[in-house]
């Protein structure tokens, strides 16, 4: 009966049928189940905001498991109606302040460029801002909304369309209300459209481009969504990467990323920020963008360059802060609350309402960030009942850093660097090993390891030698091989892949405190980074500090390895700065010239020092001839351990690397220096340190392969956290309150063991990580048991 009042809708129909005999029965039969299940939910509610949750519920739920791919590229999650209506009056409340006119208007077009299933449109019908009187001409001309994905674009008409007609109905007393098409709807992608030289193909849906080309030509006031949140495929295996825009993206480049002082800038073009910029220039001279994203951008280090760029760009800036990252852990993530969108997404959330207002002068900010630990439904509610003028705005003063909120000491920018300046600690310093295939490369198991990258290497050859030329002819099973591009690029370009030996370590540390075997392979590690300069062989010791790279929301953290550390080691992206590298010499002519036979070692290597000579000059000026690098190095782990240093300049550590202060004095510096080398030789060689006297309940009698065998730790009180009970029949207890207060990043040492030491299976790959093989390959039964009580 939809199809019959609307032409547009006529030729979706007649796509799902071309789509039908194109072999997809599975997913209309799947469709039917869908719509059966919105009739029966949706005949159970009474409200119209119930009805909304009950289709977006339906709908994502749907979406998920029916098009994986599709949900994942274009980020799919929809909007909580609380927000969306607390995003409409914010909209309208604005208009009215900035500019004397509210939504209702004649003139002021409305567009929701990522709408979903048309939630936004339905509740601007829905929420009395538009005046009766008017509600006829902005349903009929004024609104617009897009839509890219066939299903949400269809369910989208049908929601705005019925809605229009029972609010009619509703203010009209008349039951018999025709059913009116919305004209505004767009089956397209919102980028797309204004890119320059875009053609619009007319062939397939004319009426669908005449609607585009009308919406283009209007003036656009007011600007409102949840944007796309995608920042690409997680897997190379997927084949789902996001698109491309070249006139959208060299708008990103000329401002947000001109701006930016960081150096990798690949974020600055997530989906999300994209619509940023796209809505800011499809406004024109003024108007207003209010949208609910992601809120990385609002402190995030890369975004200094959106910061800066919406001071210029914006007269007033509103940012209201749900929070609810939970990408954290521990009590990082307890402190974040509730996840707004549910399941929907893990990431945390704000709303922006943004104004253009010619000649406005200065940009005004304010900012609003709920409290710790509300619940998704406390948030909720509170923004339920919040207006714009209610709202305790909190006004800030950004810094010339483009700081928003946590803005850094100036007193740090003056000490030396650790790195990448004349005057600085380290000469070489590198994110740790990055894989992009953990589950292959690593594993608790050297000889799965073994196992697991033969079976790679030979799906990868085996594709070379089938001749595959075109990324889209690879096997992508991912029981067979992991994809990234490198790999893509060497597979289709004929280049066959050695399983090497040398390649295979029996150390690395993978998480703090969790060492595992690792594949340290050039190629098959998408990157290795320079740490085949700091260990390039398992026979060549090093020593080094491997810390959290600068991030927003993450509690700064470092530890001593003498191991290969991984890029994640702490969850999230590392640095990593080691004692020693190590260089083949005689690959110049000068260097052969130079070269001494006794400084080269029986694998053909020559050891360097990796602290600078000008720091060790500055040291020695200060504190005596004495200082050796030696004492440097282990001075810069003490400072880094102090918990005044790491109070006074919190903020600065979430920005950038760190610089170390020089102590006031010589008694200061040779007590830092004596508590770094403590604790470095702690947290090296934890593995051999006396176990902490635990209580420990276990069978007198028994094999002890058995009796230690691990499933999955776990408190028995996790507010206490006095005893873990191992496994069924050991456990662990009076674990002093003390241990816990050793944190590595979000979570305590003793947390970590936790959260590593488990048996895990890999959803993709079916590989199975089993702590209790490093147990076996080490001939431990005791292992991890005591580990648990060394970390303690």
């Amino acid at each position: 009966s939809f199809a019959a009042h609307n032409p547009v809708s006529k030729t979706m129909q007649q796509m799902i049928d071309a789509l039908a005999s194109h072999g997809l029965d599975a997913e209309t039969a799947q469709l039917d189940k869908f719509y059966e299940s919105v009739r029966k939910r949706a005949s159970q509610i009474e409200t119209p905001a119930g009805r909304q949750s009950v289709i977006h519920e339906l709908y994502e739920q749907f979406f998920r498991k029916a098009f994986p791919k599709q949900s994942s590229s274009l980020g799919v999650v929809y909007t909580p109606v609380e927000v969306v209506d607390f995003i409409l009056r914010a909209a309208d409340d604005v208009c009215r302040q900035e500019f004397g006119y509210g939504l209702t208007d004649e003139g002021v077009h409305v567009l929701d460029p990522f709408t979903g299933t048309g939630t936004f449109i339905v509740r601007l019908l829905e929420s009395g801002i538009i005046r009766p009187g008017d509600l006829a001409r902005k349903y009929a001309s004024e609104l617009w909304a897009n839509e890219i994905m066939l299903l949400a674009y269809y369910i989208a008409c049908v929601n705005i369309e019925t809605t229009f007609q029972a609010v009619v109905r509703a203010q009209t007393g008349v039951d018999d209300v025709p059913y009116e098409p919305f004209q505004g709807a767009t089956l397209t992608d919102t980028f797309q459209i204004t890119e320059e030289g875009d053609r619009a193909d007319t062939s397939l849906i004319p009426v669908n481009n005449d609607r585009i080309t009308a919406q283009l030509a209007v003036p656009i006031k007011v600007i409102v969504g949840n944007p796309p949140y995608s920042a690409g495929q997680g897997s190379a295996n997927d084949d789902n990467a996001n698109l491309r825009y070249p006139t959208l993206d060299a708008r990103i480049a000329a401002t947000y990323a001109a701006r930016s002082t960081a150096t990798n800038k690949n974020s600055l073009y997530d989906s999300y920020i994209r619509a940023f910029r796209w809505a800011t220039d499809r406004l024109g001279e003024a108007g207003v963008v209010a949208f609910v994203s992601n809120n990385g951008w609002v402190d995030g280090n890369t975004a200094d360059g959106i910061r800066k760029t919406f001071a210029d760009e914006f007269s007033d800036v509103y940012v209201y802060n749900l929070r609810g990252n939970q990408r954290t852990a521990g009590e990082t993530s307890r402190r974040e609350g509730g996840k707004v969108f549910g399941s929907g997404a893990r990431t945390g959330v704000a709303v922006l309402v943004a104004v253009k207002r010619p000649g406005s002068g200065s940009c005004t900010l304010r900012y609003h960030g709920v409290a710790d630990y509300l619940s998704r439904e406390e948030k909720l509610a509170d923004l339920d009942e919040a207006g714009l003028s209610s709202v305790p705005w909190q006004h800030l003063s950004p810094n010339a850093d483009g700081d928003w909120l946590n803005q850094r000491n100036d007193i740090f920018g003056t000490f030396p660097a650790i790195s990448d300046e004349p005057v600085s600690y380290f000469t070489s310093h590198s994110g740790g090993v990055q894989t992009n295939r953990d589950a292959w490369c690593y594993n608790f198991s050297a000889r799965a390891v073994g196992t697991n990258m033969r079976l790679m290497v030979a799906t990868f050859n085996h594709q070379v030698g089938a001749g595959v030329v075109e990324e889209q002819g690879l096997d992508r099973d991912p029981k067979k091989i992991s994809w990234s591009r490198n790999l893509r690029r060497m597979a289709t370009s004929g280049r066959l892949a050695a399983f090497r030996t040398d390649s295979l370590r029996r150390q690395a540390l993978y998480r703090p405190y969790c060492r595992q075997a690792i594949f340290f392979d050039p190629v098959f590690n998408a990157v290795p980074g320079k740490n085949l300069q700091y260990f390039p062989t398992e026979r060549h010791q090093n020593l080094g500090l491997a810390l959290v790279a600068p991030r927003p929301g993450v509690e700064f953290a470092l530890v001593m390895t003498d191991a290969i550390p991984d890029l994640s080691l702490f969850s999230y992206s590392g640095q990593f700065f080691p004692r020693w590298t190590y260089e083949k010499p005689g690959t110049t002519d000068q260097d052969s010239l130079l070269d001494s036979a006794a400084d080269v070692d029986e694998w053909g290597y020559r050891r360097v020092d990796n602290i600078t000579d000008g720091i060790l000059a500055l040291y020695r000026e200060r504190f005596g001839p004495q200082v050796s690098k030696d004492d440097v190095f282990f001075y810069v782990y003490g400072v880094l351990h102090s918990e005044q240093y790491r109070t006074a300049f919190a903020a600065d550590l979430k920005r950038m690397l760190p610089r170390i202060p020089l102590a006031a004095a010589r008694e200061d510096f040779e007590a830092f220096v004596a508590a770094g080398r403590a604790l470095s030789d702690l947290h090296v060689n934890y593995e051999t340190v006396d176990p902490y006297p635990l209580h420990e309940q276990a069978p007198l009698v028994g094999d002890p392969w058995d009796t230690y065998r691990v499933q999955k730790l776990r408190w028995a009180d996790k507010t206490t956290k006095k005893t873990l009970i191992y496994n069924g029949h050991v456990t662990l207890s009076d674990i002093p309150a003390d241990a816990h207060r050793y944190m590595l990043g979000s979570r305590s040492a003793l947390e970590w063991i936790i959260d590593r030491y488990q048996v895990k299976t890999d959803k993709d790959s079916g590989i199975v990580n089993d702590p209790n093989d490093w147990c076996r390959e080490h001939d431990d039964p005791r292992y991890i048991v005591d580990l648990v009580k060394r970390v303690t």
